[in-house]
């Protein structure tokens, strides 16, 4: 790193350069039925580098940009030639000019979790986790696990130095049924910050579920006036859109209809909306005390009471916007509602298990999609349902929508557990 910086310190070419370095460490466990397959691990070294020309033209001052990857291997000569093509490029970018991030104090500190060290330590228990009689049908097919070990370090010409851990264990897996009328397979990946069993036990046991209901899941009717319910990942989706909307690059581009402290919603919605941008939260894979660009990651609130409070932002947009560079951090925290999941399950709803594809437009704000499953309860009765889909728009529903009191850690956030609409047509056959 050291020769790096002094390459790039010595370059009259360059304004400004960020250098990311990343080490990686990862265990790789592939098993075909209940067999390991392959077991291997590796170790690699990876520095990019983004690098910045402030140039001007006919009396407009520009800042462009460029990035290239470097390899260990490379000697000093061809560092500098990389860079110097590097620099080059950067002019052909012509962005308005803008600042980058000054070094501050206090960064945050993360936990760093040794998954891969625990992955060989305890391969046999998460095994036997993911292995287990669940009482299904269904069936763990194969199954791929990952242990990564992370060392980022930031440097930038601003003074900024930061080293932090970003680690996650991965798991895939594919289950079959094959009782229905056609065989069902099911692949999904999911992401963890650690080996934690019960949550395995949990992501397990729900896609085994998930497989044996399909297998004997019936084509739905047209229905109307129906509640619908939002769980799982489709939840985290739904609210980027309001992550969106309060980003410096959707209101710069115009795109946004958000407002610094102005209200998003109507006045009387069901839902005090309340999300807060929390960088170095707990159950993220995502959490860190940077961004991309070296700017303190700091806890705050993005709506409040559904204001606009602050905006997601990054050096360019929010120089343009002449407001406070809060960074890009895409973990964030809801608030929840007043109702617990067992109410808003008290009446007839469909509750959608799992999309074909969960679409959510940040800009015009239509959503839905197409399920593979859902469970519809009418009259007290459960079913099965598959083929139908929902189409909705959020600034249609969002006075309307209903969260749940119960919150739910997902990959980028801590949030309701569910999202009830009301009055909704779910298209059949």
């Amino acid at each position: 790193m050291e020769r790096l910086i002094n390459i790039l310190k010595q370059n009259e070419k360059i304004t400004d350069w960020i250098v990311v370095n990343t080490v990686s460490k990862s265990n790789e466990i592939f098993l075909i039925k209940d067999k390991v397959d392959m077991n291997r691990s590796c170790v690699t070294n990876e520095t990019s580098v983004r690098v910045f020309v402030d140039f001007e033209e006919n009396g407009d001052k520009f800042k462009g940009d460029s990035t290239v990857v470097l390899n260990l291997s490379d000697s000093d000569d061809e560092i500098k030639e990389k860079i110097d093509r590097t620099a080059f490029a950067a002019k052909f970018v012509k962005n308005k000019y803008y600042e980058l991030p000054e070094k501050e104090e206090g960064y945050a500190t993360l936990k760093d979790i040794k998954v891969c060290e625990d992955l060989t330590d305890n391969f046999k228990k998460v095994h036997d986790v993911i292995y287990k009689d669940y009482g299904y049908k269904s069936k763990v097919n194969s199954c791929e696990i990952f242990a990564y070990e992370n060392h980022k370090h930031v440097i930038t010409s601003k003074g900024v130095d930061v080293e932090y851990p970003s680690n996650k264990f991965t798991f895939e897996i594919v289950t079959d049924c094959n009782v229905g009328d056609e065989p069902v397979e099911i692949f999904n990946g999911y992401d963890l910050t650690s080996i934690d069993y019960l949550k395995i036990e949990e992501i397990v046991d729900k896609q085994l579920l998930e497989t044996e209901k399909r297998s004997s899941a019936v084509r739905n009717e047209k229905m109307e006036n129906m509640r619908v319910i939002l769980s799982n990942e489709a939840v985290e989706e739904f609210l980027y859109y309001y992550y969106d909307q309060a980003r410096d690059a959707m209101i710069y581009q115009q795109i946004s209809s958000a407002k610094l402290g102005e209200r998003f919603f109507g006045d009387n919605p069901k839902v005090n909306f309340n999300m807060k941008i929390n960088p170095t939260l707990e159950t993220s894979i995502n959490k860190r005390p940077v961004d991309s660009e070296g700017k303190k990651l700091v806890e705050y609130d993005l709506y409040k009471n559904g204001v606009v409070e602050n905006l997601v932002t990054n050096a360019k947009y929010s120089y343009y916007l002449n407001v406070k560079n809060m960074g890009q951090s895409p973990v964030f925290e809801v608030s929840g509602g007043d109702i617990s999941v067992e109410e808003l399950k008290s009446q007839d709803y469909i509750e959608v298990l799992a999309f074909s594809s969960f679409l959510m437009d940040s800009a015009t704000g239509d959503f839905g999609g197409e399920f593979r499953l859902a469970r519809l309860v009418k009259d007290g009765v459960e079913s099965f349902i598959t083929g139908g889909s929902i189409s909705l728009n959020v600034k249609e529903v969002q006075d309307s929508m209903i969260f749940s009191k119960e919150l739910k850690s997902r990959k980028n956030s801590l949030a309701p557990a569910v999202i009830a609409f009301d009055n909704v047509t779910i298209a059949g056959k």
